[in-house]
């Protein structure tokens, strides 16, 4: 059984006990960033404390955190690359275990409700994936007035810069093009909202919103249409996902994969800002999108901040 606690911004908090089914019978999708996707059937429940029991239940036997230097060195490999146009943006991402045996999933949930009002907030165990949760600031796919839209999302900075750069300004014009491209396979007139900067607690992304006033959009479809977008894998997609194979060196899991509502009013958020827990600490996942322009240690320093800003708030008991 796959449990979930989901808050969408502007919605209540729900709780979901969610049983595999097909994919005609699915309401609710979960995805990892490859591989195949599951689909399930969601039964509201009672939010229960009990959720918490076991999760965390499983320990962590193995670190393979990268160092700094090793980072930078597989951004400058991505960037021979792109110079060789191989690619022309691929998203390289690392994960960061913890050794904090304290680490309290719930509360630590709780901060994340209360930080991060414009995300869509998670929290959910199986049996196949483990224990995860996050606060992501992109969405996939969701129902809007005129149809649907998809959120194109890229480039970062810290809260409170005054501009933006050449780098991230090139970084979010390959989602906007990509997103456009993959919602016009299904038809409908497809339009893009104004670009923004939207909030992200501690970090801030350009923003741009692609619409299609298609009605009878197949959701699911286009869902898996959509993943991976380039804010998350790269430009071209097959050929950014053999990169990030080739010099990630590990599975990313749900980590970059999406989770998605599909009842009267559909949400799919792409899986971002995720942490994993385990008995014996939190494994912390965080990409950055690299192009022509990248420099190795800015982009370290992008992961950095991500972790840092998920890090900070985890709630940690006394074991004195």
């Amino acid at each position: 059984m796959l449990e979930v606690l989901l808050r969408i911004p502007n919605q209540p908090l729900r709780s979901l006990h969610c049983e595999e089914t097909s994919i005609d019978a699915a309401n609710l999708v979960l995805r990892g960033f490859k591989g195949d996707v599951s689909y399930f059937q969601s039964n509201e429940v009672e939010i229960d404390a009990s959720f918490w029991d076991s999760f965390s239940a499983s320990v962590h036997d193995a670190s393979e955190n990268k160092s700094a230097s090793e980072y930078q060195e597989m951004v400058a490999g991505a960037i021979s690359e792109i110079q060789k146009h191989t690619v022309q943006k691929v998203v390289l991402s690392r994960r960061l275990f913890w050794d904090c045996p304290g680490a309290n999933p719930k509360l630590t949930f709780e901060k994340l409700l209360e930080n991060y009002p414009s995300c869509t907030v998670f929290a959910l165990k199986h049996e196949q994936y483990g224990s995860w949760m996050g606060a992501s600031p992109e969405v996939l796919l969701e129902s809007s007035a005129q149809g649907y839209r998809s959120m194109s999302l890229a480039g970062t900075r810290l809260e409170g810069t005054t501009h933006w750069g050449q780098k991230e300004l090139e970084e979010q014009k390959f989602v906007t093009k990509e997103v456009h491209k993959s919602l016009k396979e299904f038809g409908g007139k497809i339009t893009r909202d104004k670009q923004s900067t939207f909030n992200a607690g501690p970090v801030e992304h350009l923003l741009t919103w692609v619409n299609t006033d298609n009605q009878e959009l197949d959701t699911k479809a286009a869902a898996e249409e959509l993943h991976p977008t380039p804010a998350i894998c790269g430009s071209p997609s097959v050929k950014a996902q053999e990169l990030i194979e080739q010099l990630e060196g590990y599975d990313r899991s749900l980590y970059a994969g999406y989770l998605g509502l599909f009842e009267d009013n559909v949400h799919a958020t792409v899986l971002l800002r995720t942490m994993q827990w385990f008995s014996n600490g939190v494994q912390f996942y965080a990409g950055g999108g690299i192009t022509k322009d990248s420099v190795p240690l800015d982009e370290w320093m992008e992961t950095q901040h991500k972790i840092s800003a998920l890090k900070e708030l985890i709630q940690i008991d006394d074991l004195g």
